[in-house]
């Protein structure tokens, strides 16, 4: 009796309990909103919600540590004593860079249009950040007193792309259209790269069976050995390059296939500089501005070809790739900031002996008066590299690279000393060592060999020898590298 009062009373709670919730507002919850996959586009990709734009979050962080000895750098203007002693260069160098890729698509009627930005950052010290002062106020005397030489740790952001592309056209900051060899060695090879990009407008067209062309207007001051900061030499006087084109017209043709790819490339700009007299790069005074002879243009140019080739029989993933160029009045397209500068990042160390720095121009003859001016002509150059990448297993691998170049600066007459034929070589090996996907643990060495010439050089650096007319050095690198 008692159970059934009690089933009873709870059966009339329940049904007043439930009337009176009948009558209170309701709220249904909102349905969940879960990210969707976008395979469209390859891993990595999901719709931003709402739309149907698709994006991509990606980068890396990137610890290098890097050794290369010391070498006395020479003064090859002066009485040959060293401009730098290389007991008092830094020989250890660290990077610590973090890289942050956005990349976004939206299809339209004409094709996708995508907005990608890359933006990297980097802390350099050691021989990664050291700052050489080679100016004549420092160079030491023949006693060989202290020069100047300033270690620092300094923090950089670089802007490697931020680009609009669609229906082919690419506008912003984007991967430079001429130079085609990958970017996959730790130190720096003697050939072409833009690894910040280059401001342009540029446009592709793709074609059936593999074939593709691009045309493009490049930002010539993203160009190595193109700005209008560019000095030329003769003897005590100095002129500076004066703006020319705003930019260069860029090219290439390229052939994709299952085996690999075959593409030409070309650069077509100029330069620009004033032949007028100077005393140590001032104007003279009987000289009226009015009456110089103004800026002379010269044409420059580049051309070259790169073929890549994959070998799966010898592992997967294993393939060769080589470049061959030649240039006139363009350096930049064979290598950037001159023969030493192997690799910008170690401050032209790496292979010591001469601070050798090509230019676009290089004086050859006049007397450098109103009635005899300077006569300039152009600097040229060609180069041949190549990389083989071979996988030894699921996680180990190497990169195997040789590369050669020669500038030959234009003849100089005989009352002007400059540079002249340049020739440097390089090889490079490295071990790579990955235990999961994207993380890599690696070390490269590199061996260089540079040949210097001096035109009409003079008595004191006959009678010191003639020091760094050929030199060689070695660099070695740790690298620890991260991606997601």
């Amino acid at each position: 009796m008692l159970n059934k009062t009690l089933l009873g009373s709870a059966a009339v709670i329940m049904a007043v309990v439930g009337a009176q919730a009948a009558d209170l507002p309701s709220k249904k919850a909102a349905p969940a909103t879960y990210v969707k996959i976008c395979d469209a586009y390859g891993a990595g990709f999901f719709f931003i919600p709402g739309t149907d734009t698709c994006i991509r979050l990606g980068g890396y962080v990137r610890a290098e540590y890097q050794y290369t000895p010391g070498k006395d750098m020479h003064n090859w203007m002066g009485n040959g004593v060293p401009s730098q002693l290389a007991k008092s260069q830094s020989t250890a160098g660290y990077e610590v860079r973090g890289r942050i890729d956005l990349d976004s698509r939206t299809p339209t009627s004409m094709g996708v249009a995508r907005t990608f930005v890359r933006l990297r950052a980097a802390n350099v010290s050691g021989i990664r950040g050291q700052t050489q002062l080679l100016d004549a106020n420092y160079y030491p005397a023949a006693n060989g007193a202290n020069t100047v030489n300033v270690d620092q740790s300094a923090t950089g952001i670089s802007i490697e792309s931020a680009m609009v592309q669609w229906a082919g056209f690419t506008f912003g900051v984007a991967p430079e259209n001429y130079a085609m060899m990958p970017g996959i060695m730790y130190n720096g090879m003697p050939w072409a790269g833009f690894p910040n990009g280059i401001k342009q407008i540029a446009y592709t067209a793709t074609f059936g069976g593999g074939w593709s062309a691009t045309v493009a207007l490049e930002d010539r001051n993203d160009t190595f050995n193109a700005s209008a900061t560019n000095t030329v030499f003769a003897t005590a006087n100095q002129y500076n390059a004066q703006p020319a084109t705003v930019a260069n017209l860029a090219g290439n043709i390229r052939w994709d296939q299952a085996w690999g790819f075959a593409a030409v490339s070309g650069l077509v700009g100029n330069n620009s500089l004033r032949e007028d007299a100077t005393t140590n790069g001032a104007w003279p005074a009987s000289v009226a501005w009015n009456a110089q002879q103004g800026p002379k243009t010269y044409s420059a140019y580049a051309i070259g070809g790169t073929v890549r080739i994959n070998l799966p029989m010898i592992a997967a993933g294993d393939y060769v790739i080589g470049s061959a160029n030649y240039a006139r009045g363009m350096t930049g397209a064979l290598i950037g900031g001159g023969l030493t500068a192997v690799s910008n990042a170690a401050q032209r160390r790496e292979l010591g002996g001469m601070n050798r720095n090509d230019m676009n121009l290089a004086v050859t003859g006049g007397a450098g008066t109103v009635a005899n001016p300077w006569t300039v002509g152009s600097v040229a150059g060609w180069n041949v590299g190549a990389i083989f990448v071979h996988n030894w297993t699921g996680q180990l691998r190497s990169n195997f690279a040789a590369g050669y170049i020669e500038i030959n600066p234009p003849t100089a007459a005989a009352n002007i000393t400059t540079w002249g034929k340049g020739r440097l070589a390089v090889g490079a090996a490295s071990l790579i060592y990955s235990p999961v996907r994207d993380l890599d643990i690696g070390l490269e060495f590199q061996y260089a060999n540079v040949k210097n010439n001096v035109q009409n050089p003079t008595a004191a650096w006959v009678a010191a020898g003639r020091p760094g007319d050929s030199s060689n050095n070695y660099s070695t690198r740790l690298r620890v590298e991260r991606a997601f």
